[in-house]
């Protein structure tokens, strides 16, 4: 039985039972149709995950895939302009995109901006692998999403708005900061795409995999999400899958979408969910 299943159950149970409603207030979000789109929430919440098997859902598809996808238009491809997911027909974010065929300075523009060090103009990923190879010891191996001079400029202001890498006993752990966590869809993305990314990162620098955490401030279930989520969490889960990761790759911009594998991913059908905009 997957070990992500049983605590994405006890989290959405926590939500549904003792999550504050929002519907005191007058939110940003809508549904397709116009109307409000109200969440329940659980303030200041850690999940952690020892990294012994693949943390995806298996009571419901999480198109694993998309994710990956996604991760490497963040990270790997470094920029904002959405051809990369055209090209390779993922539509996650068609809601956010602008005129120009980008999402603002989002995500993978702050990933790829210049930034000026010692060994040379870098970036946030280029310097995170250097600082991990160079400085281990280190507790300022941080990426930082939210730039507050770019925000005005963002389609969508950043949910996982900061990492932080921690090197102990030649473990590399990672803890992912989240200020704003739809648990129904986001969460599962992102639980998957951090460690994909986590396994990636640590590959590269050498280090075997050490624990997984995510801090989040704010985690909500919409409330058109509540009796799908009851269906899924009803369901018997199923053993965790195993990721193939190609480990010829060295470089860390030379991995694409093939090469990730994830096998004997068993799980149960998709939970049809609207989108809240």
């Amino acid at each position: 039985m997957s070990k992500y299943d049983i605590i994405y159950k006890d989290l959405v149970e926590d939500i549904i039972e003792n999550g504050i409603w929002d519907k005191d207030q007058l939110v940003r979000t809508k549904w397709a149709d116009g109307s409000p789109a109200y969440t329940k929430s659980i303030i200041s919440k850690q999940i952690k995950f020892d990294n012994h098997e693949v943390p995806i859902l298996t009571t419901k598809r999480v198109a694993w895939k998309t994710a990956i996808h996604e991760l490497l238009w963040f990270y790997v491809k470094r920029t904002s302009d959405v051809s990369y997911l055209q090209e390779n027909n993922v539509k996650i974010w068609e809601e956010w995109t602008r005129t120009d065929g980008t999402i603002g300075k989002a995500y993978g523009y702050q990933l790829g901006k210049p930034i000026p060090k010692p060994q040379g103009v870098t970036n946030q990923v280029d310097n995170l692998i250097y600082e991990l190879n160079n400085n281990p010891a280190s507790r300022r191996h941080v990426i930082s999403l939210w730039n507050i001079d770019d925000l005005h400029e963002m389609s969508l202001y950043p949910c996982v708005w900061h990492n932080q890498w921690l090197v102990k006993e030649s473990k590399l752990h990672l803890i992912v900061g989240v200020r704003s966590n739809d648990v129904a869809l986001g969460q599962p993305f992102n639980v998957f795409q951090y460690y994909v990314l986590q396994r990636m990162i640590a590959q590269v620098s050498g280090y075997e995999m050490g624990t997984l955490t995510f801090n989040i401030n704010d985690a909500h279930v919409y409330e058109r999400h509540i009796e799908p989520l009851q269906e899924q969490i009803r369901r018997e889960p199923y053993k965790a899958p195993e990721l193939w990761v190609n480990p010829e790759i060295k470089n860390f911009d030379e991995f694409t979408i093939d090469d990730f594998k994830l096998i004997n991913y068993k799980h149960h059908d998709k939970v049809p969910m609207e989108v809240a905009i």
